[in-house]
């Protein structure tokens, strides 16, 4: 079987387990270009550990960061695991190619005068402006990605309970919370819904058809000029929520959950604002200062 063979039962794999348009994305340009560097029509067998190692390097040239390589490495060790327990390979590569190490970064958050000026951006009184503070608030106030804010189904919506029920990454189901706030902005929005309309997606486009992830992007871009926050993107609503969760007193496990993360290590880098503002309020928490008030 040669690399490309592989890689293309690979994809085939992961598609009849249901993953996500995106998971099946990420798969397909990850060893789209982990099989242009080794030579698609080379057969499975001249994988070594060796060669991973050039690969490595070779992903290592100084026009990638750690993070993004690891993000590549992943992907390869997931085919390579594939490939010895369908019997492809003899050796399981994935378990000795190990990611390189990243130098961890403090993520940036935005401020809470910058989180005001966001919001302030929107006029409720348009219904497409409306629609779009839902889905800032979304990933904002629940931490959405923002393919799961945008593909939001009407069926896993529960306002009234205070929840919704969120497809993530391979396609498994999470809850996750919703505050006042985004529960009113929503039921605002939903109230504005054409009874016409038979699609099962909560957030739709001006001609009634759901939004799609090119439409939510334009927003943010958009967005962009009209906050005053150049740096703005999707995935900063959510890294805002996850830090903001954890200074409020929310719980890390907790939070594992609701962000959707399998690891604890991808909740962990949020606690890079925690120390500060826990030092500043420790007698509140001193077991020894608590029990002297008693």
């Amino acid at each position: 079987m040669t690399i490309q063979q592989a890689v293309d039962a690979f994809l085939i794999d992961q598609q009849v387990r249901g993953n996500s348009p995106h998971t099946l994305r990420y798969y397909r340009d990850t060893l789209g270009r982990f099989s242009a560097f080794l030579g698609p029509n080379q057969d499975v067998t001249v994988l070594t550990l060796s060669r991973l190692k050039e690969y490595a390097l070779w992903l290592s040239d100084g026009q990638r960061t750690t993070v993004t390589v690891q993000t590549y490495i992943r992907g390869v060790r997931s085919f390579l695991s594939w490939l010895y327990m369908e019997e492809y390979h003899p050796v399981n590569l994935s378990e000795r190619f190990r990611l390189p190490k990243a130098r961890r970064q403090l993520i940036d958050i935005l401020t809470d005068d910058e989180v005001r000026r966001l919001v302030s951006c929107f006029s409720v009184r348009s219904s497409l402006q409306l629609r779009d503070l839902c889905l800032c608030s979304l990933m904002l106030d629940s931490g959405l990605r923002m393919h799961e804010a945008a593909f939001l189904s009407l069926d896993g919506l529960h306002l009234a309970e205070g929840y919704a029920v969120i497809t993530g990454k391979g396609n498994k189901q999470r809850i996750v919370p919703l505050g006042l706030y985004t529960r009113k902005t929503l039921s605002r929005y939903l109230a504005r819904r054409p009874a016409s309309v038979h699609h099962r997606s909560v957030f739709l486009n001006r001609d009634g058809q759901p939004l799609t992830l090119c439409a939510v992007r334009q927003m943010f871009r958009k967005l962009k000029g009209r906050s005053g926050i150049p740096r703005l993107h999707a995935h900063l609503l959510r890294h805002t929520f996850a830090t903001r969760y954890l200074e409020n007193g929310g719980d890390v496990y907790a939070l594992q959950q609701i962000l959707g993360h399998t690891s604890l290590e991808m909740v962990k880098k949020y606690i890079h604002t925690i120390p500060g503002k826990k030092v500043s309020c420790f007698t509140a928490y001193s077991p020894l200062d608590n029990l002297a008030r008693s």
